[in-house]
């Protein structure tokens, strides 16, 4: 079973996806994983969102989607094929939201990302661009209000399930863990 979890920068995804680890790992064999990755690609994307340099939304976007082919080859789809739960913070969702926000056309990105494996649980963690702004730390390019409400605006054209996430932890972590029992039960398996 494939599960991603998305929303804007201080959503609460990290936290929520390091939950949903820690419960499913009670019960099932599950990684957990993240987008950008830890590889070489992954750690230069992280370069440009830190500011220290600078790429156009094209370049970024094809810098995403090289590091989420890797990802899959070599992390995600062996792990489902070793019928182990996937947990992971960020998809090919938040590529097209973030850089339709930046002003590329959504059907170049969607076709950028048609390789990508679709998951079968993927989650977002509505919470307000101005709530969720005052929570995020990284100081990363795409952390202003005014950048967040077009993401936001971006992530809810995505048939996504909705998490309410301006309850406090628990309370997201509860609706997050009821849709994931839910799909656990009527699949009879993981995978």
């Amino acid at each position: 079973m494939f599960i991603v979890l998305e929303g804007i920068d201080g959503c609460g995804k990290s936290t929520q996806a390091k939950l949903l680890y820690n419960w499913l790992k009670k019960k099932h064999d599950v990684i957990l994983t993240k987008e950008p990755t830890e590889s070489k690609i992954g750690k230069f994307i992280r370069e440009i969102l830190s500011g220290s340099i600078s790429v156009d939304p094209k370049t970024l976007s094809l810098l995403f989607t090289a590091d989420r082919y890797e990802h899959l080859e070599n992390e995600v789809i062996p792990a489902l094929n070793s019928k182990k739960i996937v947990v992971c913070e960020r998809y090919y969702f938040s590529t097209i939201a973030y850089q339709m926000a930046q002003g590329l056309e959504r059907e170049w990105l969607v076709n950028l990302n048609k390789f990508a494996l679709k998951p079968d649980i993927a989650l977002f963690i509505d919470v307000l661009p101005e709530i969720a702004v005052k929570r995020t730390v990284t100081g990363e390019i795409f952390e202003t209000c005014e950048f967040s409400k077009k993401i936001y605006k971006n992530y809810l054209n995505f048939n996504l399930i909705r998490i309410n996430g301006k309850q406090d932890v628990k309370g997201v972590f509860e609706d997050i863990k009821e849709v994931v029992e839910n799909k656990i039960q009527n699949s009879g398996s993981v995978n």
